[in-house]
């Protein structure tokens, strides 16, 4: 045998035998790795669960491991019917550790609804400096004026008899107690009980402007006031509305404003002629607010089946304090640290001519 031919020989056989070792190391991790996995995915004994066949075991006997080992081939893909336990945010599988992941909050308090308090907004309204206001209004005049059908004759003599009346400043006002530790923590509570008490005393005395009975200390509102309109008997509410105004107008007011509670509004501007047609257009392009071109307020506050037809000019908000908010300690608050909210208003209401506001009564909505 040659030179050549021995050296070839021996440079094959080096190089068999570092392929061999390199298969028996490859062999000697995956068994370290497989005796691992088999000790994780062992369950103690004692712990309810039918034994399993070990990952170890099925490993061992696989074919394809088989094949490995005999050279057949150079890698393998080993499929196993066990479970591998993990960290899991919901039910998971059997064995998993449920972990309890928090919820994405949202910033604030849902569940409030707020109406739109339309009535406070267009109604005027004056500051006054008193826990009372006054004014003096005529009480039964008549007016006299005639002719003098001669010279020299007595002239018709005019009575002004008159009254002084008084309308109070009510307080309404709301209080809500929360520890400090919850307002300190919690900014976005803070600022929500704010809003919502000053809302709340806003709607109290939109209430109290149209429904308020009166006496000591509350006011006296416009259905109290109001002046008794009876329209005729058998017409629309559309058209019992007109006659209102048409009686404002001949006593000498000016119609600018209609009360009506929501439902009773949908009723009226959903009207249809007997073939079915929308009298004011319909609801793809509904009228604007208004009947007989008199704007109109919807109030939830308001009395369902009635109706107020007034001159706003005769009816004034009374503005002794705006709706206002603080924060302090009452009783043993500073020791148990409760903080008190409280919103507050002070505020009446002068009709200064109660034949200006008419009220009606008005088909109510079906319910």
């Amino acid at each position: 045998m040659s030179d050549a031919i021995l050296k070839a020989v021996q440079e094959h056989a080096t190089a068999t035998a570092e392929e061999l070792k390199a298969i028996r190391d490859s062999h000697r991790e995956l068994q370290d790795e497989m005796a691992d996995l088999a000790q994780k995915s062992q369950t103690p004994a004692g712990f309810g669960q039918t034994k399993k066949k070990s990952v170890s075991a099925m490993v061992a006997n696989d074919d394809q491991l088989n094949a490995l080992r005999s050279r057949q081939t150079k890698s393998v893909i080993i499929s196993t019917t066990a479970s591998i336990k993990a960290v899991v945010g919901d039910a998971g599988g059997v064995g998993d550790d449920a972990y309890s992941v928090d919820g994405y909050r949202f910033n604030g308090i849902a569940n409030d609804p707020r109406r739109a308090l339309s009535l406070l907004e267009i109604l005027p309204s004056i500051q006054v400096n008193s826990n009372s206001f006054e004014y003096t209004a005529l009480n039964g005049f008549t007016d006299a004026a005639g002719y003098q059908l001669a010279e020299g004759d007595a002239k018709q003599e005019q009575a002004m008899p008159t009254e002084l009346k008084t309308a109070p400043i009510a307080t309404i006002a709301a209080v809500l107690h929360a520890s400090e530790q919850v307002l300190s923590d919690s900014p976005a509570l803070a600022q929500f009980i704010q809003s919502r008490l000053i809302y709340g005393v806003r709607q109290k005395l939109e209430a109290e402007i149209l429904n308020g009975a009166g006496g000591t200390g509350q006011i006296s509102g416009l259905l109290t006031e109001a002046t008794e309109f009876t329209p005729t008997a058998g017409i629309s509410s559309a058209d019992a509305i007109g006659e209102a105004m048409a009686e404002l107008q001949s006593t000498g007011w000016n119609p600018g404003v209609i009360v009506l509670n929501p439902a009773d509004w949908q009723t009226i501007r959903s009207e249809r002629t007997n073939d079915g047609v929308y009298v004011a257009t319909g609801w793809d392009s509904p009228a604007g607010p208004n009947i007989w071109n008199v704007p109109v307020v919807a109030s939830a506050a308001m009395t369902a089946g009635t109706a107020l037809v007034m001159d706003p000019a005769q009816a004034i908000m009374l503005d002794r304090m705006g709706a206002n908010f603080q924060l302090g300690y009452v009783g043993d608050g500073f020791a148990q640290n409760i903080i008190t909210s409280r919103a507050e208003l002070r505020a009446g209401l002068a009709v200064m001519a109660a034949s200006a506001v008419l009220k009606l009564t008005i088909p109510p909505a079906a319910a």
